[in-house]
C-alpha cells in the first residue's frame, strides 16, 4: 500500500506549528511524520528518524486521510480511570475540613461513612486531598537522650 499524502499550504503550516508547539509529545511526533510524508520521504525512513515503528507511520497516514488534523490528535481521551470516586473524594475533603486528623484516621472515617473499603493505597487518598488544597506533615518521633550515663572504663 502506498503511503502518499498531498498537503495544502495551510495544512503544512498547521502541521509545522503542531510539530513545534503542541503540548503532547506524541502529537508533535505525528505532525512531524506527516510533514515528512508530504515531502515524499519513505515511511521506513520516517520511522527510523522519529524512533517509531513503520506501522505507526502508516496508521498516521490513514488517520490523516480519514479525519485530518483531528485524526492525529485523537488518542488523549483514554487512560486509567481514577481509583477514588468523586463521592469518596468529597467525603474525604469534608472529613478533613471538620477536624485535624491523620491521613489514616481520614481513611477510616471515609470507609465508615461509605461502608466500603478504599480501593487504593492511603497515599492515593493523600494525593487527592493535596489536590483539594490540604497538606500533611509526617509525625516525627523525638530522640530521647539517655538519662544515665554509661561508665566506660
Amino acid at each position: 500500500m502506498k503511503c502518499v499524502v498531498v498537503l495544502k499550504a495551510v495544512e503544512e503550516l498547521t502541521l509545522q506549528q503542531m510539530s513545534i508547539n503542541h503540548r503532547h509529545q506524541d502529537t508533535r511526533t505525528r505532525a512531524a511524520g506527516m510533514l515528512m510524508l508530504g515531502r515524499r520521504i519513505k515511511p521506513r525512513a520516517i520511522a527510523a528518524q522519529l524512533g517509531v515503528s513503520t506501522q505507526s507511520v502508516y496508521n498516521w497516514s490513514h488517520a490523516w486521510r480519514e479525519r485530518g488534523v483531528c485524526g492525529l490528535m485523537g488518542s488523549h481521551n483514554g487512560g486509567r480511570r481514577p481509583l477514588l470516586s468523586e463521592a469518596q473524594i468529597a467525603v474525604a475533603l469534608e472529613v478533613a475540613r471538620a477536624e485535624p486528623l491523620t491521613l489514616a484516621r481520614i481513611a477510616q472515617r471515609v470507609e465508615a461513612a461509605l461502608n466500603e473499603p478504599l480501593p487504593c493505597k492511603i497515599e492515593t487518598l493523600g494525593e487527592a486531598l493535596k489536590r483539594g488544597g490540604f497538606s500533611f506533615k509526617r509525625n516525627r518521633f523525638s530522640l530521647k537522650k539517655n538519662v544515665t550515663k554509661s561508665n566506660s572504663r
